[in-house]
């Protein structure tokens, strides 16, 4: 049985919801759960298992769902296609944030009082934490649903969630604020509670990282190599593109799938891919060399000692990424470049002869023009790394 934990992250809260949908899919037990923030509230839906009111709330999600705000002013404010009108507006809001000391979310904890149920949380058996902060006695708080007073939870959450810019309430006569300023991804809240596997959801939102000791956890994480927008950036598109993203991030996390932007089932082995490199005829090796620069040097040597290293900085891969990686990711940039469709499960040879087709198809007429001046200048200084890619996939994947 798994523990769940879920990163602070405000707005970008919608990628927890879709990786967690990946999770119900695997059909993987969860038997805890904790968050700090959005994760928090987050949590608080999956622990009472409705994850379904969850998933249509973030996918319908607006500003006004959150704090006292007009939808159409923040998506004009967004947009930057403000008028007069607007501006004035806006300004008697601002005006309004700064007399009430934060912005106004009674909106959100309205609709925390609906959607919560205490109840179905404190008698479902799964362990539930939350992170927050006492400003009265200037202590961080690591909660369990025991520890927090019987009717008082959508209070402790929302001082889970109190972000620095939000108006505050006093709970029992105390202010708190984001947990996140203390422990944002609260994985010892569960290990605390006897919980070594664990599936960490990331959102890299603001707040601190606290250092614990996870040896001997094993601990998956799911986490975007995206940009999920801004932490109070509440745009239904941008959830339901954080929704969708996380959860393909899930899957990718939970079944081993490959790839960097896309999601490749692969049961090749590192030999596999090395062949790919090493049945390169040495013409072509030599063709490579002449393309990057590279001067006389046995073609072996070339291929390993600098062609492929040099590649590897064109993709903007590390030292330590293996041969399958530097493979993948070649393909990945050429399906990017060709708009190849991102969300899907993709097997890895049906991914290759899908690349391979939309490279033919458009690479013919720039083959020619390509060939006809690379050998006069320098190329890294003209060409830059769309071509680079295209021109040498079109030799190591003989396409």
């Amino acid at each position: 049985m798994y523990g769940l934990v879920l990163e602070g992250g405000g707005a970008k809260g919608a990628y927890h919801i879709g990786a967690y949908k990946a999770i119900k899919d695997m059909n993987i037990e969860i038997g805890g759960v904790a968050g700090t923030s959005v994760g928090a509230l987050n949590g608080a839906a999956i622990a009472q298992d409705d994850f379904e009111k969850a998933y249509e709330l973030w996918y319908n999600m607006c500003y006004s769902k959150v704090m006292n705000a007009d939808d159409i002013e923040m998506k004009k404010l967004k947009k930057g296609k403000l008028t007069k009108e607007d501006i004035k507006s806006l300004s008697e809001r601002i005006k309004g944030v700064i007399n009430e000391k934060g912005i106004d979310v009674t909106p959100l904890k309205d609709l925390l009082f609906e959607l919560v149920d205490e109840d179905k949380i404190r008698n479902s058996g799964k362990d539930f934490g939350i992170v927050t902060v006492s400003l009265t006695d200037l202590k961080p708080l690591e909660l369990y649903i025991e520890d927090i007073p019987e009717g008082k939870l959508v209070e402790y959450l929302l001082a889970s969630a109190y972000f620095p810019a939000f108006k505050k309430e006093k709970i029992n006569g105390k202010m708190y604020i984001d947990g996140g300023i203390y422990n944002n991804l609260p994985i010892n809240l569960l290990s605390n509670k006897g919980y070594k596997d664990i599936i960490a959801i990331r959102t890299h939102g603001p707040g601190r990282l606290k250092k614990n000791d996870n040896s001997g956890l094993n601990i998956i994480y799911i986490s975007p190599n995206d940009d999920l927008g801004k932490t109070l950036d509440f745009d239904g598109e941008v959830a339901r593109k954080n929704l969708k993203l996380g959860y393909y991030d899930g899957l990718k996390a939970l079944k081993g799938l490959k790839g960097y932007k896309y999601y490749i089932e692969s049961k090749k082995d590192e030999d596999y891919f090395i062949d790919i490199f090493l049945n390169t005829e040495e013409n072509k090796i030599i063709e490579i060399g002449e393309i990057l620069g590279i001067g006389d040097i046995p073609y072996r040597r070339a291929l390993f000692e600098y062609i492929i290293p040099r590649i590897s900085d064109v993709l903007g891969l590390k030292k330590e990424n293996t041969y399958e990686e530097i493979a993948i990711s070649f393909l990945e940039e050429l399906a990017i470049i060709y708009n190849i469709e991102r969300f899907k499960v993709y097997n890895y040879d049906d991914f290759l002869n899908i690349v391979k087709k939309e490279h033919r198809n458009r690479e013919l007429e720039e083959k020619n023009i390509f060939y006809k001046i690379v050998n006069k200048v320098d190329f890294l200084s003209v060409f830059n790394r769309e071509d680079i890619i295209k021109r040498v996939a079109d030799i190591i994947f003989r396409i």
